[in-house]
């Protein structure tokens, strides 16, 4: 999946940002932890997951300066969480 088709317009990804926006850290790492782990193993939806996590954050960074900025932050973002998992020991790639 290419983070430029990337939308958070569905009910279930606006509950899940909710819920992530009032986790812990420890919570966060465990949930991104685990996505991770399912995303190096091929996981489709656990790697849109970590895309629509990643999103909003990507948007204020691009701050109006295109979708194929927030794309390729996204990308960028998606790299680093799951590089994050493997560094930390919850994933192997």
């Amino acid at each position: 999946m290419k983070a430029s088709t990337l939308t958070t317009t569905e009910n279930a990804d606006r509950h899940f940002l909710s819920r992530m926006e009032k986790a812990t850290t420890d919570e966060r790492d465990g949930v991104s932890a685990e996505l991770a782990v399912r995303a190096l193993a091929g996981d489709e939806l656990a790697a849109r997951t970590i895309r629509v996590l990643v999103l909003p954050a990507c948007r204020r960074v691009a701050d109006g300066k295109g979708h194929d900025l927030v794309a390729v932050l996204v990308d960028a973002a998606y790299d680093e969480v799951l590089g994050w998992a493997v560094r930390e020991g919850h994933a192997v790639r």
